[in-house]
């Protein structure tokens, strides 16, 4: 039975009762002294009749205490009435419906109350984790395989989960239900240059292609775009791509800033010039220094070999590095600092970035895609502009 069928119920029987309550006479005897007082009058004779048979009292004792006794009996019955009295009163028909009416909406307001809170608290419940997420995905993803949006999530989810391989092959199979998809399509795009050390060629460029195609106003695929020109050094092309982009961003886009800026810089590297203010840093003294300690286990000859990639990623937005240092551990000498000479691209430099953060990653392959096995560190926000210098452990 439903929780409205239940309510219906209760209301019902509780109405019944009411209307059972109000028009039900309810009937009392008064209390009656005189009744009372015959009763002791004859108790009284049967105690005399023991004393008597005791021989407590005498004869004539006896009988003029029974004399008395009769008289007093005689005059109690005479004036003896059984007082019944009605407490009900005549109830008028529109008190019960008032009542009834009220019992109602007081019922259906006390319910909205109780659901209104639990919908805040549910609201209030902490989010499931990244991991909770993917298994969940997961799960779906193998009931319903041709669900090519919880691939795409899927994707997204093991990107941020550092799992590049795994990323890849869920977008893949995302691209395969639904090869035209814009936004699959970037994000695609996006994770494999990451898996290529940065590079916007190959696939990627195929990939952004293919999304312009299907929306050639589409701003991501603008912006990719550029970075595909940029790596080719089509210079010229990536600056109209990126100024389109920026057009078509509306206000108060955080990418917006981010754009304007990559646009200025590749005036800069055309040929333009750009005063540095009084009040900002010159670019070419801010850095990142990081440095980072290994546990003993990582110190063993067996991972002298393996490479060491330390970058800095932007905090919020696209998480490829924004500069990166890749060495083997036996040359590592402790620390690193990054610089606008380590920025990945000319046209994002470590100085145009605020909010960053420091990353170590130890790997046997060197591969710019994560690997099973491969060990990471990962810093809090810090600010460029800060020349932070940063601790990280690996163990």
């Amino acid at each position: 039975m439903t929780f409205y069928l239940w309510v219906a119920l209760m209301l019902f029987v509780s109405v019944l009762w009411l209307m059972w309550f109000l028009y039900r006479p309810l009937k009392t005897n008064a209390f009656n002294l005189e009744k009372s007082n015959i009763a002791l009058g004859r108790q009284k004779q049967v105690e005399l009749k023991q004393d008597l048979q005791a021989s407590l009292i005498d004869e004539q004792a006896f009988e003029q205490a029974n004399d008395e006794i009769a008289q007093t009996l005689a005059m109690e019955m005479e004036h003896t009435t059984d007082i019944t009295v009605d407490t009900q009163k005549n109830v008028p028909l529109w008190l019960p419906v008032l009542i009834v009416v009220f019992l109602i909406g007081a019922s259906w307001g006390i319910y909205q109350s109780l659901t209104s809170q639990s919908i805040v608290s549910a609201k209030l419940e902490i989010a499931p984790t990244l991991t909770q997420s993917i298994s969940k995905i997961k799960q779906h993803v193998a009931e319903q395989p041709n669900d090519a949006e919880a691939w795409r999530a899927l994707g997204l989810a093991l990107f941020e989960f550092n799992d590049t391989k795994g990323s890849l092959e869920a977008y893949q199979r995302s691209y395969e239900l639904k090869p035209k998809d814009v936004a699959m399509l970037v994000e695609y795009a996006s994770t494999l240059a990451t898996a290529q050390d940065n590079q916007f060629t190959g696939r990627v460029s195929t990939l952004v292609r293919e999304a312009l195609e299907i929306d050639e106003n589409a701003p991501d695929a603008l912006y990719l775009a550029g970075r595909v020109a940029v790596n080719a050094q089509q210079l010229g092309l990536a600056q109209k791509l990126w100024q389109k982009a920026l057009s078509l961003l509306p206000e108060g886009q955080p990418d917006k800033a981010i754009l304007q800026k990559m646009l200025d810089q590749l005036s800069k590297v055309q040929g333009g010039k750009k005063p540095i203010s009084s009040q900002e840093e010159p670019a070419s003294k801010l850095q990142v220094t990081i440095k980072v300690t290994l546990s003993e286990r990582l110190r063993q000859a067996e991972f002298s070999h393996h490479y060491l990639m330390i970058y800095v990623k932007a905090a919020r937005g696209r998480p490829m590095p924004i500069a990166i240092q890749k060495i083997k551990l036996k040359d590592f000498t402790g620390a690193v600092t990054l610089t606008d000479d380590n920025s990945v691209m000319p046209s994002k430099k470590l100085s145009q970035s605020s909010q960053v953060l420091a990353v170590a990653r130890l790997s046997k392959s060197g591969s710019a895609m994560r690997q099973v096995g491969d060990i990471e560190a990962l810093s809090q926000v810090i600010n460029v502009r800060d020349n932070p210098t940063i601790e990280l452990l690996l163990k």
